[in-house]
């Protein structure tokens, strides 16, 4: 496993990002998971493995989409990808997760977990942590909603419009498709 020299500088870009992402399927993992008590012990496997990697193969696996985990990861994907990944944007959203882990006390899985509920919105999130409810009142997402979300029933649909509103389920398609 012989990598090129590189800056420090160049060397953390990649990886920061990259261990962010693996953290963040790891907590999907855990939100698509069924079992609501389920060990928790495959998160710090995931940290070690996505260590352990070369940096350009980890940076180019950055789909955090909730869905995504349940595809199988072919080459083409890959290849789609851009090979640079913006390290300002993760480095932001990395930032924010820091700071809700500090001013709440929880960790990193509690976190990714409220934004995974909470569509991804850092606004909702914050006020979800704080009161244990969302903003607009409506109630979070949970893998079953997501599951109904997937069903092309327009019955199903309007029951989902009516639990949370019409421009939330349209702001969770958008967010399982990204």
């Amino acid at each position: 496993r012989h990598r090129r020299p590189c800056l420090p500088t160049e060397l953390r870009q990649p990886e920061e990002p990259a261990r962010a992402t693996g953290l963040f399927e790891a907590a999907n993992r855990e939100f698509e998971s069924t079992e609501s008590g389920s060990d928790t012990s495959d998160i710090s496997e995931e940290l070690s493995t996505q260590e352990g990697k070369s940096p350009g193969k980890t940076a180019s696996g950055l789909k955090t989409g909730p869905g995504d985990s349940a595809l199988p990861d072919t080459p083409l994907q890959r290849e789609e990808r851009p090979s640079t990944c913006s390290s300002s944007v993760v480095g932001e959203v990395v930032k924010t997760m820091q700071h809700f882990m500090e001013k709440f006390s929880v960790d990193l899985l509690t976190v990714t977990q409220a934004f995974l509920k909470n569509t991804g919105e850092v606004e909702t999130t914050l006020h979800f942590l704080q009161t244990g409810q969302r903003l607009d009142g409506y109630p979070v997402w949970s893998r079953e909603d997501d599951l109904e979300l997937q069903k092309d029933d327009e019955h199903v649909r309007n029951k989902l419009i009516a639990k949370f509103g019409a421009e939330n389920v349209a702001k969770r398609v958008a967010f399982r498709k990204s």
